[in-house]
């Protein structure tokens, strides 16, 4: 554990008082420096954690869309503000500066007070628990992005998706994507307990 003083947000961050964070994958790759190192370069630290749940800490100058207090979920898609394709209106989880909060920034949910990008805010369900809350965001944007980001492969109405390994987070959130866009999701998964 490491005590350092709690940053600021940027013009078009927040800052939020972390309640629960997620743990993923991501976070054993990053330990292990495989298949980055995730050490930035330019700071000498790494704060890790793609996932949380927390209170509205502060905001910077330019965000109004985010009051202080709000119980909010953070995401993990990150991008350049000025990317050309988000400001095109295209889809930005599929933009060429997208990067994973946490894990491919040098800052993320590990902390006492997480720094994120305006956008990455979204308010808490408010029928889950902080833990519960903080669970789900990773696995949710990863699997809409394998279901959604390779035209003409995009699910719609009717489609059948093989979901393989349906049990995961990665797959449960997969089978709930294909279901809200219509789709019908057969599901694949290691053993009887798993089903």
């Amino acid at each position: 554990m490491e005590k350092m003083p709690v940053q600021k947000p940027g013009k078009d961050e927040v800052l939020v008082m972390v309640m629960a964070v997620g743990i993923n994958y991501n976070n054993v790759w990053a330990s292990q420096g495989i298949p980055i190192s995730v050490i930035g370069e330019d700071t000498g630290y790494h704060i890790g954690g793609s996932d949380a749940s927390g209170i509205v800490w502060a905001v910077g100058t330019e965000v109004d869309d985010v009051k202080i207090g709000e119980e909010v979920v953070v995401h993990s898609g990150w991008w350049e503000p000025d990317d050309p394709w988000v400001l095109s209106g295209k889809d930005p989880m599929l933009a060429p500066t997208v990067r994973i909060w946490g894990y491919q920034t040098n800052y993320g949910s590990y902390c006492q007070f997480a720094r994120a990008q305006s956008h990455q805010i979204k308010k808490k369900p408010k029928h889950l628990s902080w833990e519960e809350s903080a669970s789900y965001m990773l696995c949710a944007s990863t699997a809409y992005r394998q279901l959604m980001g390779w035209s003409p492969n995009i699910v719609e109405k009717d489609d059948v998706v093989l979901v393989w390994g349906a049990a995961g987070g990665l797959g449960s959130m997969a089978l709930q994507i294909v279901a809200a866009l219509g789709g019908k999701a057969v599901a694949v998964v290691s053993d009887e307990n798993k089903r």
